[in-house]
């Protein structure tokens, strides 16, 4: 069943945010855009580093603990997002780490306001919240994290480094194809799913250039590809970057960026692949590899060596929970096979 439970709004932050009749006291989770004016509202101001870590989601609960906050406003990317989303059903007696995992959030009581300054996690309108624990990157999946609202204000991702828009952009990319390639998929979300990947081959160079007009459609695609992984998750290509993230400290969009070629190569005889190219009216490899020699991508060979590839697939072949929803079934044998070609 296709849903989206986020209301989701295009416009200037400060205009929007005063419709939203905020009540009460506020945390607000950012890492940077502290330049934001919220009039009106009682706010603190919780500084997020990246890739927050679970003793991080402690730390951040003992500084906010008694402000008695009645709603989360988070600006950011998605590790802001994500850490916002968590510590919005924080107790004093929450363990974080009983949260990991399907539906092990038992309530929601605060209203949550997410406003992405990037344009790769989706997490404005996901039911999850990723996070580093025992050197993997770990999932907490519930519906009573998805956010109440989320905020599209393209101006907020103006002037991202080049590297951080490519692979913000690419991470959007791979939430829509992995979605497309989930054997649960349905009509509805393939659309969604077509739409978001056309989004961003029309916009990935003009947001590579810093336009106004590539920034709102790789917002566009992030958004699309995040309402396609909260129907139906990612797949492959995250629970290689979960690995590769956690135990390299890649950032997650980088991560995956790594391995999207492998996994468009193994699908490259799909007859569903096939019709996406005629859909998109683009050779899909092609243009990706296009776009990856155009603006220098990194491989995983700048990060593991040869050895280090038994252990990645091995890892990665454990996480049946993504693996499980490919429409093509997936060996250890093939996964090695991908991580060499991203070496």
């Amino acid at each position: 069943m296709f849903s989206i439970k986020t209301k989701i709004i295009f416009g200037r932050t400060e205009n929007e945010i005063s419709d939203l009749n905020l009540k009460g006291n506020g945390l607000l989770c950012t890492r940077r855009h502290n330049d934001l004016k919220f009039d009106g509202l009682n706010l603190y101001n919780l500084k997020i580093s990246p890739e927050p870590t679970v003793d991080d989601l402690y730390r951040y609960f003992d500084e906010v603990r008694d402000l008695n906050f009645d709603y989360v406003l988070a600006v950011g990317g998605g590790s802001v997002l994500d850490t916002a989303k968590i510590l919005s059903v924080m107790a004093s007696d929450t363990k974080v780490e009983d949260l990991i995992g399907n539906n092990k959030v038992k309530s929601r009581a605060k209203t949550i306001v997410a406003i992405p300054t990037t344009h790769g996690s989706g997490s404005e309108v996901t039911k999850y919240a990723v996070l580093k624990f025992q050197n993997l990157k770990q999932t907490v999946v519930s519906e009573n994290i998805v956010p109440d609202y989320a905020l599209i204000d393209e101006n907020l991702a103006m002037n991202l480094p080049a590297e951080l828009t490519l692979h913000t952009s690419i991470d959007a990319f791979c939430h829509n194809i992995e979605a497309y390639f989930s054997k649960i998929s349905e009509p509805l979300t393939d659309l969604n799913c077509e739409n978001g990947m056309k989004f961003f081959f029309d916009g990935i160079d003009e947001a590579m250039e810093n336009k106004i007009s590539g920034r709102r459609k790789m917002l566009v695609c992030s958004v699309l590809g995040g309402i396609a992984i909260t129907n139906l998750r990612t797949n492959l290509i995250h629970a290689l970057s979960h690995v590769i993230g956690a135990e390299k400290n890649v950032s997650h969009g980088l991560a995956n960026a790594l391995f999207l070629r492998g996994y468009l190569k193994f699908y490259k005889g799909d007859e569903k692949f096939k019709n996406l190219c005629k859909i998109l009216n683009v050779d899909i490899i092609k243009r990706t590899d296009e776009i990856y020699e155009k603006y220098n991508t990194k491989r995983l060979s700048d990060f593991v060596s040869q050895s280090d590839i038994k252990h990645i697939a091995e890892k990665t072949y454990e996480n049946k929970r993504l693996l499980n929803v490919m429409k093509r079934e997936i060996s250890k044998e093939n996964i090695v096979k991908i991580i060499e070609e991203a070496m």
